[in-house]
């Protein structure tokens, strides 16, 4: 029986090692000249934490990046802050998709969200020759991102987790013992 436990765990644990680190790719869209992420880019947060968006991109006409933070449910909710911010460069290099190099600028807002659920942040990267969109003066692109603020738990969401699999195997074991037939 504990074989089986044990067996049935292993695929689990597997899973959450691999999903960890497909989901830590934040830069992926760089190439198109524009990305967004953030310090809890593929872990939930605890209401509270500070949560820090960064926008990066290989244009060197924007000039500055409004961060539009949107409440749940969805992430679409509605608008809890909006933050304009200029543009920095710390002397990194990112590549276009074509192969070309250019110097990275980066923009960064820090809030505390206090509302459960999914979160949207979008970044609206502004340059001097834009256009009007979503109410904002000279955008150039925009892109967005979302995390998940969740209820604080004692352990974590894997002491959750181990807290159901541990009942679960208790149930399955109590089942099992009172299925057994009699002996003659």
């Amino acid at each position: 029986m504990i074989k089986k436990i044990a067996l049935g765990f292993m695929p689990v644990l597997l899973s959450l090692f691999l999903l960890t680190n497909i989901v830590l790719a934040p830069w992926q869209t760089l190439g198109t000249g524009y990305a967004i992420t953030s310090n809890v880019h593929g872990i939930d947060v605890l209401p509270g934490n500070p949560v820090i968006i960064t926008a990066g991109t290989l244009d060197p006409s924007v000039v500055q990046v409004t961060f539009r933070w949107h409440e749940p449910p969805d992430g679409n909710g509605p608008v809890k802050w909006e933050v304009t911010k200029p543009i920095y460069t710390n002397g990194t290099q990112g590549q276009w998709n074509n192969g070309t190099w250019a110097e990275i600028r980066y923009a960064n807002d820090t809030q505390i969200p206090d509302v459960l659920g999914d979160w949207g942040v979008q970044a609206f990267f502004q340059g001097v020759t834009g256009t009007d969109k979503a109410g904002l003066d000279d955008v150039v692109r925009i892109r967005a991102t979302s995390f998940n603020v969740v209820p604080e738990i004692a352990l974590g969401t894997l002491g959750a987790v181990a807290a159901m699999l541990i009942a679960f195997g208790v149930f399955a074991i109590k089942k099992k013992k009172a299925i057994k037939p009699p002996t003659l």
